[in-house]
């Protein structure tokens, strides 16, 4: 590391410490690649996601609607108010198939990164939390 840069290394972390910052750096994020796999003709895939700032937060989820070219054919973003993480995404697959449903999308692919709301929908469990029921 050159001298110049170290000197400014210093300060930046001086100006941190002046203003009661004292985290230590993230570490690099690991890159995955990662392929999206359009729906066969007649499909229509909808990636949901559901989030919450800290473990109970505001939160909020959403979803986009593609057909098998990849065409945005749909897409919704709803605010949900203080909830857990995993409460965020289970909303997130009710609203995708009722306004699948509604537009006339019978036919759907429903991809969630969540193994719980995966579970839930794969096993057609009756175990919703009460809260979100």
């Amino acid at each position: 590391m050159e001298m110049e840069d170290m000197i400014a290394t210093t300060y930046v972390i001086l100006i941190l410490r002046r203003i009661d910052l004292r985290g230590h750096p993230a570490r690099a994020p690991v890159i995955r690649s990662v392929i999206w796999l359009p729906p066969a003709p007649g499909l229509i895939k909808d990636n949901i996601d559901g989030a919450a700032l800290s473990s109970t937060g505001v939160g909020g989820c959403g979803g986009v609607f593609r057909n098998c070219r990849a065409f945005v054919k749909g897409y919704f973003a709803v605010p949900l108010g203080q909830v857990f993480a995993f409460e965020a995404e289970l909303p997130a697959a009710s609203m995708a198939i009722n306004l699948a449903w509604q537009n006339g999308w019978h036919r759907i692919w429903l991809e969630s990164d969540c193994s719980y709301v995966v579970h839930l929908l794969a096993s057609r469990s009756e175990q919703v939390p009460w809260r979100i029921r």
